[in-house]
């Protein structure tokens, strides 16, 4: 097979109908069909043998799904500027809570690019890029248990360093519901972020 096999409307049916059959919303199907067509050809070099493609792209869409199912429900990208440009009537932000948003996404992105290299580009990869860890394994010649680990390290020293700046308060879900700064002084008093 080639790299056009990867573009045939038989294998991209036959991985929709897989897909369908564990995710039954179909629009979400249809994202992550493309998202397991996307990692395919941009991992397609690490595919030893042409042989096993069809194989290793249901091996993609087992990955892709568990992915999937593992993430909450819903979520908004602090990048999301059609979320960000919302009106409170219509059930979205204001341009207060836009403006907020967009301070607080570029402060988490210093305090990301702030970590060592190692962390910086293990969160750059897996967080910002949307690529698994098993990918990241594979592209920095490493574990798949070493870059997990070196994925969760990064995240706790975000985690430690926005602490150390501001009391964060998050719903069950985990999404941050209030953030205050916290006195330099060790005073107990907050301000309202």
């Amino acid at each position: 097979m080639t790299d056009k096999s990867l573009n045939s409307p038989e294998l991209r049916l036959s991985l929709l109908n897989f897909v369908r059959a564990r995710v039954h919303d179909f629009h979400a199907a249809e994202d992550l069909t493309q998202v397991i067509l996307m990692r395919a050809v941009s991992s397609r070099a690490y595919l030893k043998s042409d042989e096993r493609l069809e194989a290793w792209l249901f091996r993609i869409a087992r990955n892709v799904i568990c992915d999937h199912y593992r993430k909450p429900a819903r979520t908004t990208s602090l990048d999301d500027k059609e979320y960000l440009t919302g009106v409170v009537e219509n059930g979205h932000l204001d341009e207060e809570d836009a403006l907020l948003r967009e301070r607080l996404a570029a402060y988490v992105r210093g305090v990301v690019e702030g970590l060592p290299l190692l962390y910086r580009d293990a969160l750059r990869f897996t967080d910002y890029e949307g690529r698994s860890q098993v990918q990241l394994a594979e592209s920095a010649g490493i574990t798949v248990s070493a870059a997990k680990s070196r994925v969760q390290r990064a995240r706790k020293e975000v985690q430690k360093i926005i602490e150390a700046c501001c009391h964060v308060e998050t719903d069950r879900y985990g999404d941050v519901v209030e953030m205050r700064k916290r006195e330099p002084s060790g005073n107990n008093s907050t301000k309202s972020a």
